[in-house]
């Protein structure tokens, strides 16, 4: 029978391999989906006080913990270029696996992972939140993606505002040998515009640093998915200090979709303007909880997520494609 890793009790145990932002999110959440959590980080005085100010349990070497421990999961959030290193430890020893977006920074030790689950028969999926978003789940349902004559994204967030406290100089968004960069930091749109109307035939981009920031970066992207039937525009920067993350598709009749992060959908149709509207019941974490909460259904399940690695390595593609660093 092949080693397969599910949710085997009530509280099943996971393991969170690094404690940054997203780290602790999804720590807590899975906290609170009643999963006992054990959470590694280099920094041991970060590790330490997490830990007993959360209440979970401080795991100080990998291999010692999977030696002592059956976990259910493993979560990794590590900076970008240190995921396929992690991934590839988790899968050895046959855990179900999540690793944050992106997948790595090259596709170097990429299929010798996907090969690694495939073997140890692992359920692995990489996060893209914004496929749990209310807005862009209900353009899911509604559009006819084959009379999409085009698509306008954007997605703009002020870098040095990011994280309180942390000098945006030293993360990883902000350094080339660390997979930083707005194209590959920003995978999430290029993941929801793959969801929403599928793979592009071809991808062309412009990019480069234009503000003021300490960083070896492109922090401005614009990038073209072209189909045989539609285009999509995609722009992507860590400068606008509003906050902008947003979309509008049109039909060939010209009838519209303009979406609004945590707001709205504004749907322009034949019978005129209908608005779908969840501002006030919006909560941003919720989307997380959701993914955690979809990942661990299918342990349960025991069936591959539609945001699997398979997908992963294929916005990788079409991200380093957009950097010029691919050809697909």
């Amino acid at each position: 029978m092949p080693n397969i890793k599910k949710c085997t009790s009530s509280r099943p145990n996971f393991l969170v391999i690094g404690a940054g932002s997203i780290g602790r999110r999804h720590a807590k959440n899975l906290q609170e989906l009643g999963a006992v959590v054990h959470i590694f980080d280099v920094n041991t005085e970060l590790l330490s006080n997490i830990c007993r100010e959360k209440g979970f349990t401080s795991c100080g070497d990998i291999d010692k913990a999977f030696e002592t421990t059956l976990f259910d999961g493993a979560i990794v959030c590590t900076p970008t270029h240190l995921h396929i290193p992690a991934a590839k430890k988790v899968a050895e020893h046959g855990v179900n696996l999540f690793i944050e977006k992106p997948l790595s920074h090259t596709l170097e030790g990429v299929d010798d992972l996907i090969t690694l689950i495939e073997n140890k028969h692992c359920i692995a999926m990489v996060g893209f939140m914004l496929r749990f978003e209310p807005g862009l789940q209900y353009l899911k349902t509604r559009i006819e993606k084959d009379n999409v004559a085009f698509g306008q994204v954007e997605f703009g967030s002020h870098m040095p505002l990011w994280r309180k406290d942390v000098d945006y100089r030293k993360v990883y968004s902000a350094n080339r040998s660390m997979g930083g960069g707005t194209i590959l930091d920003d995978v999430h749109e290029l993941d929801y515009v793959c969801w929403l109307f599928g793979y592009p035939e071809s991808v062309s981009s412009v990019f480069g640093k234009f503000s003021s920031f300490d960083i070896d970066v492109e922090d401005t992207a614009m990038i073209n998915f072209e189909y045989p039937d539609k285009i999509v525009s995609i722009h992507s920067d860590y400068l606008q200090r509003k906050y902008s993350r947003k979309c509008k598709i049109c039909d060939r009749e010209g009838y519209t979709y303009e979406w609004i992060f945590g707001n709205s959908v504004h749907v322009q149709g034949e019978n005129g303007e209908q608005v779908f509207s969840y501002a006030d019941t919006f909560d941003v974490n919720q989307l997380y909880i959701d993914e955690m909460r979809y990942f661990l259904d299918c342990i349960e399940k025991n069936i591959q997520p539609e945001s699997g690695l398979q997908n992963g390595k294929k916005i990788m593609e079409i991200a380093l494609a957009a950097k010029h660093e691919y050809q697909i």
